[in-house]
């Protein structure tokens, strides 16, 4: 498959990168937020990113994958602390796909404006973690401990989905003493990860459906992480490329020595690997839902080890300065660890292909 940029899609690209560019985030590990709401009210009303794959019906842009990935790729080359990945994409997109139209719409404007932040739990963790019980006059009550919440105690809202007697239930946890919240530190500098403990916390169901909802929701996780990774990986080859060109030792560029002109030529496949995936599963979930599992586990594992290798390369082959903080090389490597440990089983996605090809 040979795909090719909607003019309309490139012109969101430019647009997002334009954004991202001019308001870059201090990624100081300095103890401070990683993130102020006046640049994510921003983000949401002056690129939409919140109203991507939102129906025109609900007052969204309905843009689909290619939309998304466009912007998503974008914040990925700037390492964008933005909530990105815990509001408009797990939590919108839980809400999409289990919570009753009615309760989504009560909720939608908030997210869609910036107005309020949200975040999804690992349901791989809430689905064995955490119990519901619906008691008369108090309605349901969570209890169970949950990790690895992105942006977990700074969101407004926070979604849990928990087994429920007629599938998968999506909560909203309600503000309450029942809930403690717990910072955990993360290999990722521009991130924020948190643990929460739940002791009958009060919390209102929203829906529920089956657990097969549970796949879609894994597909789209993985179109946003790939386009993070994609992003990320695209700026450590030119990041890289530029250094050489320019830096002199021995007498000569650095470019030009014929090998770390193989290892740049290795690391552009790398990249290009990725992006073709990535077109793949866009492809996938706007036009042909039967290829969307097997594009999500080939996306998954090109994003996830190809992220990484460029990061690495990228320490590598900026020689002393690379190893030092100032430089933001760590960080990307920050990035792509998390990336594929925190979010990715890369190990399951390779099952799932083969699963897919019938093997």
């Amino acid at each position: 498959m040979i795909a090719t940029e909607a003019p309309e899609i490139a012109d969101v690209r430019a647009v997002a990168a334009d954004f991202f560019a001019r308001h870059r985030i201090s990624l100081d590990d300095d103890g401070s937020p990683r993130y102020e709401r006046d640049q994510w009210r921003r983000a949401c009303n002056d690129l939409g990113v919140a109203a991507i794959l939102e129906p025109e019906d609900d007052g969204g842009l309905e843009g689909g994958a290619a939309m998304l990935a466009a912007v998503l790729v974008e914040a990925g080359r700037s390492l964008s602390p933005l909530p990105l990945m815990s509001s408009a994409v797990l939590a919108q997109t839980a809400l999409r796909l289990v919570a009753d139209h009615g309760a989504r719409l009560e909720l939608l404007e908030g997210l869609v404006t910036g107005q309020v932040v949200a975040t999804l739990a690992p349901w791989e963790v809430s689905l064995s973690a955490v119990t519901a019980a619906e008691e008369e006059g108090r309605g349901w009550l969570l209890d169970g401990s949950l990790s690895r919440v992105i942006d977990g105690g700074l969101a407004d809202l926070t979604l849990v989905l928990a087994p429920v007697v007629d599938g998968v239930g999506l909560f909203a946890l309600a503000a309450s003493d029942a809930q403690s919240w717990q910072e955990q530190r993360a290999v990722d500098l521009t991130r924020t990860f948190a643990r929460v403990d739940l002791e009958r916390a009060p919390a209102r169901l929203l829906g529920v459906r089956p657990r097969e909802v549970l796949e879609d929701l894994a597909h789209w996780r993985a179109l946003a992480l790939v386009s993070d990774q994609l992003g990320g990986a695209e700026a450590c080859l030119d990041t890289t490329l530029d250094y050489l060109r320019t830096r002199v030792q021995f007498g000569r560029v650095l470019g030009s020595f014929q090998a770390l002109k193989h290892q740049c030529a290795d690391l552009a496949l790398v990249v290009d690997d990725i992006r073709s995936a990535l077109a793949h599963l866009v492809w996938a979930l706007d036009e042909s839902p039967a290829d969307v599992p097997s594009a999500a586990a080939i996306a998954t594992v090109a994003g996830s080890d190809g992220f990484v290798t460029c990061a690495e390369e990228m320490v590598h082959l900026h020689g002393g300065i690379g190893f030092t903080w100032e430089h933001d090389a760590h960080r990307y490597v920050r990035r792509a660890l998390t990336d594929r440990g925190a979010f990715h089983d890369v190990r399951a996605a390779r099952e799932a292909l083969l699963v897919a090809r019938g093997l």
